[in-house]
C-alpha cells in the first residue's frame, strides 16, 4: 500500500474566514486521546461509499448495492430512495470537481472548513451541489449500509484504542524528537471509513496547525498492530512540510549530489522513520517481532529499502545528524548495486 499526502497549498489565502470559524470538528468522537479524535461519521462514510461506487463503476466492478444482502435491501427501497443513490453515483462517477475542491469537500465534512466563508463562488457552488447530491443518497445508505459499516469502524477503533493506551505516550514523545518538529493542533481528527481510496489512508492539512486523517477500517494493511503505525504515519505528515528539517535535509543532499530520486524521497524516509520507531517501541515492550509496513508490504524499491535500512538507523540512534543520514542514504542509493 502507498500513502498519499494531500495538501491544500495556500488554502488559507484562498478561503480566508472559512477556516477561522471552523476549528471545531462536527459530530461526536468515538474515541479521543491526546493525539487523535476518532470518528465514525455517517456523512463522511456516505461520501467514501459514493467514491467507492464511482470507482467500481468506472472499472466495471460490482458496486456497493449490486450484490448480496445489500442488493436485497436496496431493491426493497422506495423508488425515490433508489433514484437518489443512483443519481449520486452518476454525479461522483462524472467527477467534474477539481482536486482542490475535493480537499475542500473532505475538510467541510470534517468540520474544518465552512462553506459560507469561502471566497470563491465556484467552490461554494460545488460544495452546495455535492451536499445536495449526498443528501439525496443518504436514505438508501442509512437503511442498507450504515449500521453494518459503523459497527466495523467501531471495532477497528476499539483495536487501535488498546494499542494507543499502551504506546501513544512514548510514540508521541519520540516522533517529534526524531523529526525535530513539535506537535500542534492536537488532537488530529481521524475519520474512519470503509475504503479511503485510493490507498487506504491519507492526510490533508487546512493550513492552520492541525491535520485531518482518513483511514480505512477494512484495508488489510491497516489491521492489528499495523493500525498503530498507520495512524502515527499519517499524523507524522505534520512533520514533513517542505520547510521541515527532514525535507530540508533531503532537498539539500539531492541538490548537492545531483541525484534524481525515484519517487518522493522525503515520504519514503518518513515511512521508514515512523515504522522503525513503532518497531523499536514494541520491541522494548517485549512484544513479538513487528515488521514495519514499508518492509512487510515491500513499498518503494528494493534498492531504497536496503539503503535506508543500512543508513538511517544511525541517525535514530544518535550516531549521525539528520543531514549526515540524508547524505549517507543518497550515497547508498547512488553506489553500484551490491
Amino acid at each position: 500500500m502507498r500513502r498519499s499526502w494531500i495538501t491544500a497549498a495556500g488554502l488559507i489565502a484562498m478561503i480566508g474566514p472559512a477556516l477561522a470559524t471552523a476549528q471545531t470538528a462536527s459530530g461526536s468522537a468515538v474515541l479521543t486521546t491526546p493525539h487523535f479524535a476518532f470518528y465514525s461519521d455517517v456523512a463522511t462514510n456516505l461520501h467514501d461509499s459514493l467514491i467507492t461506487a464511482a470507482v467500481a463503476r468506472r472499472s466495471k466492478q460490482p458496486e456497493p448495492f449490486s450484490t448480496g444482502t445489500a442488493k436485497t435491501c436496496f431493491d426493497g427501497l422506495s423508488a425515490s430512495d433508489r433514484d437518489g443513490w443512483l443519481h449520486a453515483v452518476d454525479y461522483y462517477t462524472a467527477g467534474k470537481s477539481t482536486r482542490f475542491q475535493r480537499v475542500l469537500q473532505r475538510l467541510e465534512l470534517a468540520g474544518l472548513v465552512q462553506r459560507d466563508g469561502l471566497n470563491d463562488s465556484s467552490d461554494r457552488q460545488f460544495l452546495e451541489e455535492a451536499a445536495a447530491v449526498r443528501n439525496a443518497a443518504a436514505s438508501a445508505y442509512r437503511q442498507c449500509r450504515w449500521p453494518s459499516q459503523d459497527a466495523v469502524n467501531r471495532r477497528w477503533i476499539d483495536g487501535v484504542a488498546a494499542l494507543l493506551a499502551k504506546y501513544e505516550t512514548t510514540l508521541g514523545q519520540q516522533l517529534p524528537a526524531l523529526f525535530k518538529v513539535a506537535w500542534a493542533g492536537l488532537p488530529f481528527r481521524v475519520d474512519v471509513v470503509e475504503t479511503a481510496l485510493p490507498v487506504g489512508a491519507d492526510s490533508a492539512g487546512p493550513d492552520y496547525p492541525t491535520l485531518h486523517i482518513l483511514v480505512s477500517s477494512t484495508n488489510s494493511g491497516n489491521q492489528d498492530r499495523a493500525a498503530l503505525e498507520i495512524v502515527f504515519h499519517e499524523a507524522s505528515h505534520f512533520f514533513t512540510n517542505p520547510d521541515s528539517p527532514l525535507s530540508t535535509a533531503v532537498a539539500a543532499t539531492v541538490k548537492e549530489s545531483g541525484f534524481t530520486p525515484q519517487g518522493d524521497l522525503v515520504h519514503q524516509v518518513h515511512f521508514f522513520m515512523t515504522g522503525e520507531t513503532v518497531r523499536r517501541v514494541l520491541a522494548r515492550a517485549g512484544e513479538p517481532s513487528y515488521i514495519p509496513y514499508v518492509f512487510a508490504n515491500k513499498l518503494f524499491s528494493d534498492r531504497f529499502r536496503d539503503a535506508v535500512a543500512r543508513t538511517w538507523p544511525a541517525y535514530m540512534d544518535g550516531a549521525r545528524t539528520m543531514a549526515d543520514a540524508a547524505r549517507d542514504l543518497v550515497r547508498a542509493l547512488i553506489e553500484p548495486s551490491r
